[in-house]
């Protein structure tokens, strides 16, 4: 390539644009031993796979997302997750899961998916524990200490009742690189949980930990939430985390409970409001580029 060739690509690539869905899933329930559906939520009870989300995403400019774990948490299903997004381009990030329960061979873990080059974090389903104090048990906080030695970001799943442990968590290991997800799911449709808003704007002052603008429109009605329904909460979560550490996710295929992809695309920009092109670009993309170390 000669020199204006040169010139030119560096310019193509400075004005890319990255648009990133921050949160989404795969699952083929012929593949994975997942648990059982719902009738309530039998419209997940089928395979989702990168050829349908690419579609979906393709249509609305998104170019990059971030695959997240879910069940079953296992070594095998890490694996499938990476043979996935290997073939799929378009994702350019996957947070796996290990066993916070065994901090022992945490560390090998880790070194392990490193070897992945899309790997960009750990997750568990700590909603889903049936101890409240799964996260401040002393091995997971063990484990947790390592992910901050070896600067591994932690996307944190948890509802209301769990954010006084997710202070805790970070009063012990105050430089954990995390990410709370879906906002940590208040009762959007109950008008709210007692104390989200004090817990959220506490865990803020911590400058290392993000939220996520996901997960939302399932805590709504289904099928009836109104934009109004959300502002208030993205309102609060960007007023106390600021416009450098929030992120887009659509949480698909989960989101298909109560919208569609299109749908959790458009209600986020409409609880957003009127903002800036740097804010609306923070909040789709460069903000999850930054924390993941997404390679774009």
């Amino acid at each position: 390539m000669n020199c204006d060739g040169v010139k030119s690509e560096n310019s193509r690539l400075g004005s890319m644009k990255i648009v990133v869905d921050s949160h989404q899933h795969f699952w083929d329930p012929a593949a994975l031993r997942l648990p059982p559906f719902s009738p309530s939520s039998a419209v997940l009870a089928r395979p989702y796979m990168p050829a349908e989300l690419e579609e979906l995403i393709t249509m609305l400019g998104i170019n990059g997302t971030v695959l997240v774990q879910g069940y079953p948490q296992t070594p095998e299903t890490n694996r499938w997750y990476f043979s996935q997004a290997n073939a799929a381009p378009f994702v350019r990030g996957v947070v796996a899961w290990i066993d916070l329960e065994d901090p022992a061979r945490a560390g090998a873990a880790l070194d392990d998916l490193r070897k992945e080059p899309k790997f960009v974090g750990i997750r568990h389903v700590v909603e889903g524990e049936p101890d409240v104090g799964w996260i401040v048990r002393e091995p997971v906080m063990e484990s947790l200490g390592e992910l901050t030695r070896q600067h591994v970001a932690f996307d944190m799943v948890v509802k209301p009742q769990h954010l006084e442990n997710v202070l805790k968590v970070l009063d012990k290991v105050p430089h954990l690189p995390m990410v709370i997800d879906h906002i940590a799911k208040p009762n959007i449709a109950k008008g709210g949980s007692p104390g989200w808003a004090e817990h959220m704007a506490a865990i803020a002052k911590y400058p290392q930990v993000y939220c996520k603008l996901s997960g939302m429109v399932t805590e709504a009605d289904w099928g009836r939430q109104k934009p109004t329904d959300l502002r208030l909460y993205v309102a609060h979560v960007v007023d106390v985390f600021g416009w450098d550490r929030v992120m887009y996710g659509s949480d698909w295929p989960v989101c298909l409970l109560a919208s569609s992809y299109q749908g959790v695309w458009q209600a986020l920009h409409e609880a957003l409001g009127k903002i800036s092109d740097e804010q609306h670009n923070k909040v789709f993309g460069a903000n999850a580029i930054r924390f993941y170390r997404l390679r774009v």
